[in-house]
């Protein structure tokens, strides 16, 4: 009976956490969301450990990527960290550059590829606000890169930059966190009940995820996806949907229809 009590208060406890942290993050303005999100892949670039940037790709972007890109073909990563993906890239042969908002992330990432002897540009931008530096063949967002993006209307911006900044017949890969189950809807009413409540210049999002992080002392932002909801954003950019697969969590592939004749 006790260890069930404890159980139940335990549920009721984190049921608290989760409803103070969404209450929390519709109180923060959208540049202090972002500040939050700096500071928090900060401290992430500088916690990962060279055994991680050497085990280089992931299985799945292996496979994934794998499937797109061609030698030779200029390849831009946004979001590409400290460098473990960056590096695993021009590994392979891939004539590929980097775009990181965080400073530090982007200076661990410069000496990282220096180490191995390899050479690219390293472009210090926050995608939502710069465009892509040039006309690019791949555009690849990061790990889940693309869901940190606030704001559905902002992340079709995105995309509708880097659509004018592909290659002809340039793709644009995606991987995605699958909402799956969809999220309770209770926390996001509360985020932006407060967000309404005290005016700020955004409102949180069905789909988005709010976490405390007690390392870092900020909030964590990520939007999940359901896979028709991903598709509707490509399409109103001006993409087409090439390749998709959400076995547990999303790959998807763009490109620029082909005009009508």
């Amino acid at each position: 009976m006790v260890v069930g009590a404890l159980c139940g208060l335990a549920r009721a406890l984190d049921r608290g956490v989760t409803a103070s942290t969404f209450l929390a993050a519709g109180l923060l303005r959208l540049d202090t969301l972002g500040d939050h999100a700096a500071e928090n892949w900060r401290q992430f670039g500088l916690a990962q450990t060279e055994a991680d940037v050497a085990a280089g790709l992931f299985e799945w972007e292996t496979t994934f990527y794998g499937r797109f890109l061609r030698p030779g073909e200029r390849v831009l990563l946004v979001g590409c960290g400290s460098g473990r993906d960056l590096v695993a890239l021009l590994a392979h042969g891939h004539r590929v550059e980097g775009l990181e908002p965080v400073a530090a992330c982007a200076a661990l990432a410069r000496a990282r590829v220096a180490r191995q002897g390899l050479t690219t540009e390293i472009h210090v931008a926050d995608i939502t606000t710069t465009p892509p530096p040039g006309i690019f063949d791949v555009v690849i967002f990061s790990w889940f890169c693309y869901g940190y993006i606030p704001l559905r209307d902002r992340r079709i911006a995105v995309l509708g930059a880097v659509r004018e900044h592909l290659a002809p017949g340039g793709r644009v890969l995606i991987s995605y966190a699958l909402g799956a189950p969809p999220p309770r809807r209770l926390p996001w009413r509360l985020a932006r009940l407060a967000a309404q409540v005290s005016r700020t210049d955004w409102r949180p999002e069905y789909g988005d995820v709010f976490l405390s992080r007690h390392d870092t002392g900020r909030i964590h932002f990520e939007h999940r996806f359901q896979p028709d909801e991903i598709e509707h954003e490509a399409r109103t950019a001006g993409l087409a949907v090439a390749f998709h697969e959400h076995p547990s969590d999303g790959n998807l592939a763009l490109v620029v229809p082909a005009a009508p004749p």
